[in-house]
């Protein structure tokens, strides 16, 4: 857990720079575009990190559940559904984390997507 506590830190760490540069300015723009890279690249880390989290939660809700099924007489799903309550609360929960980071990755690379076209097309401009 302290990868992913040094990991938030850079993020935000480098949010915070890439977000106090100016569009305008094309020097600025390609150090933005490098902050966000960077940033992205730690996202990434983050996403995968709490996808495993998910999985092997998942796994062990899943497990869980057979030994509360087989252990039970009578109606044994409902048995082993209550059994397993607040581990399908925390699976939510994790899930809930999984989804927040994977759109975070989407939603960060799509706009350092967006800055490099704006330099490509500044670019041009400037040359033409």
């Amino acid at each position: 857990m302290a990868d992913i506590d040094y990991y938030l830190e850079q993020i935000i760490k480098l949010r915070q720079e890439a977000d106090a540069l100016p569009d305008d300015n094309p020097g600025a723009l390609m150090s933005k575009i490098n902050l966000l890279s960077n940033c992205v690249m730690y996202i990434g880390r983050v996403s995968s990190q709490v996808d495993g989290d998910y999985k092997r939660h998942y796994a062990e809700r899943k497990y869980q559940y057979a030994l509360a099924y087989k252990a039970a007489t009578g109606g044994k799903a409902a048995a082993a559904e209550i059994a397993i309550h607040d581990m399908r609360i925390k699976e939510a929960e994790l899930y809930q984390d999984m989804m927040r980071w994977r759109n975070a990755l989407v939603s960060t690379t799509e706009e350092l997507h967006a800055l490099k076209l704006r330099l490509r097309i500044d670019y041009q401009q400037g040359v033409n």
